[in-house]
């Protein structure tokens, strides 16, 4: 939440509630495929989920 408000909300002045919510959409797009999370091992939050994703279907049997 703290990167949310300092790098998008505390930046701009929204005029209407849709323009809040297209910049709001767009920052989390960026923020879950571009932005590197140091607690995550520098990957973005879609590499790890894309990595737990590929290892629980390794171990499924049919």
């Amino acid at each position: 939440m703290r990167t949310l408000k300092e790098e998008l909300l505390w930046l701009h002045g929204w005029t209407t509630l849709l323009e809040l919510e297209q910049a709001l959409t767009a920052w989390l797009e960026w923020y879950n495929t571009h932005y590197r999370h140091s607690a995550l091992g520098y990957r973005t939050p879609c590499q790890v989920k894309q990595q737990c994703v590929s290892h629980s279907t390794q171990f499924v049997t049919v």
